[in-house]
């Protein structure tokens, strides 16, 4: 493999990672940044996620962890091939959104989630979503 694609595969594993690790804090009571992350409207949050589904996104996101960077050296396995055309796709879906409170399709604009969303969340979530499709296309 080259380094272009090691760099990419090391660069999503280390964004799974670290949200992983965030998740692991916020599941575990920390507080730091949790009102930035969750969508609001008119001043109060459209969800609460309680201790489970805030654990079970940080072990989504440490297999996708695993996903991402395992084909370096394991090009035959077709779970982790798949695994990263799904990183791509979901990931695709999460940037362009709801169309009501995530992603670039948002219509609620006002929050401090809303703006987040904008500048950083979907962002990012269409680089993973890249660099899924990148992987998948130079392993497949």
């Amino acid at each position: 493999m080259n380094m272009l694609f090691t760099t990419l595969q090391t660069i999503n594993t280390l964004i799974f990672l670290g949200i992983s690790g965030i998740h692991f804090y916020w599941a575990f009571g920390g507080k730091l940044g949790v009102n930035a992350v969750i969508p609001e409207m008119e001043g109060k949050t459209v969800f609460n996620p309680p201790f489970l589904a805030t654990i079970g996104v940080s072990v989504a996101m440490l297999i996708a962890a695993w996903v991402s960077w395992t084909p370096n050296g394991n090009t035959n396995n077709n779970i982790l091939i798949y695994g990263n055309l799904g990183i791509g796709i979901i990931f695709l879906i999460r940037a362009i959104g709801d169309f009501k409170y995530v992603g670039f399709s948002k219509k609620v604009k006002g929050s401090v989630f809303a703006k987040n969303d904008t500048r950083y969340y979907s962002p990012l979530c269409l680089v993973i979503s890249t660099i899924g499709f990148f992987v998948y296309l130079t392993i497949k």
